[in-house]
């Protein structure tokens, strides 16, 4: 077996110790807002626990987390969140998302990859933060970044020239090697699924580095929806899971809090997805792709 890891993604987690009221004067304010309004009582950080207990109880060699950890990008949250995943009990694969890039401020100073770097190691062109290529036997996880300063009531994400020369260059070498290549993204690549403002903007340029290159799973979040589908590549169809939010308390269809454990092998790509029912998480039928 070449790789066997839970994926979830935006668990946003919430620390406001210490924080002073002069730190919502920017796109905080209606950051804020939301939480008093809705994503405070509609998250549970517990249910973030329940996951990693679930990830080692089922044997996972890692925990994969596709971005916004945060809700504010403050530092108190990332301090937080490094805590967490240094307590997993598992090594972490982490990338940012929108929230973890709430401010122009955090983003001039590298808070994400500041404090949590070191789930991040891995391959990486010099000078560059992405992408980065954690390599297994027979398997690959490559980090992306869309994750910018926008607007408030923005959400949308970017990859940039620069980082999608890259993704096209290392896609193309571990293609050449037979390595199965699991793509790690914030935002849904797929079109129609991000809401309005909350889109990846250069979203054709993406899907056409997957079209010339192939990628054999791309795993996202952001839209806390669940999500199945594929984009073209070369020879095979590139699958896409997005998932909901790990922390949502939602019983809505498709809403609820979810995580997936993969299983990657010659033989193709196994996943059992498992959702929050109010009380635990309940593992639904495994695929195979």
């Amino acid at each position: 077996m070449a790789l066997r890891f839970v994926h979830c993604s935006d668990i946003h987690l919430l620390d406001l110790e210490g924080v002073g009221v002069h730190r919502f004067l920017n796109k905080r304010l209606t950051g804020g807002v939301n939480l008093a309004l809705g994503r405070r009582k509609s998250h549970a950080p517990h249910l973030f626990d329940a996951i990693i207990e679930r990830a080692r109880a089922l044997d996972a060699d890692r925990l994969v987390v596709t971005g916004d950890v945060t809700n504010l990008a403050l530092e108190a949250e990332f301090e937080l969140v490094r805590r967490k995943f240094g307590e997993a009990g598992l090594p972490v694969t982490v990338i940012p998302g929108n929230h973890d890039a709430y401010t122009k401020g955090s983003v001039r100073v590298r808070r994400f990859e500041s404090y949590l770097g070191a789930f991040m190691e891995g391959d990486r062109q010099s000078g560059h933060d992405y992408p980065f290529v954690q390599r297994f036997d027979g398997a690959a996880l490559i980090g992306l970044s869309t994750a910018i300063a926008t607007l408030p009531l923005y959400a949308t994400g970017r990859l940039g020239h620069g980082q999608l020369a890259r993704l096209d260059a290392i896609l193309e070498q571990l293609g050449r090697e037979g390595i199965a290549r699991i793509v790690l993204i914030h935002h849904p690549v797929m079109d129609g699924v991000a809401k309005a403002r909350h889109d990846l903007l250069d979203l054709d340029a993406f899907k056409q580095v997957i079209a010339r290159r192939g990628a054999e799973l791309i795993l996202h979040g952001h839209e806390h929806v669940h999500i199945e589908g594929a984009l073209a590549g070369p020879e095979a169809e590139a699958v896409v899971h997005g998932i909901a939010s790990g922390t949502s308390l939602s019983q809505k269809p498709g809403r609820h809090g979810a995580f997936s454990l993969y299983n990657v092998a010659p033989e193709g790509i196994a996943r059992v997805h498992y959702t929050w029912d109010g009380d635990e998480f309940i593992a639904g039928g495994e695929t195979l792709h």
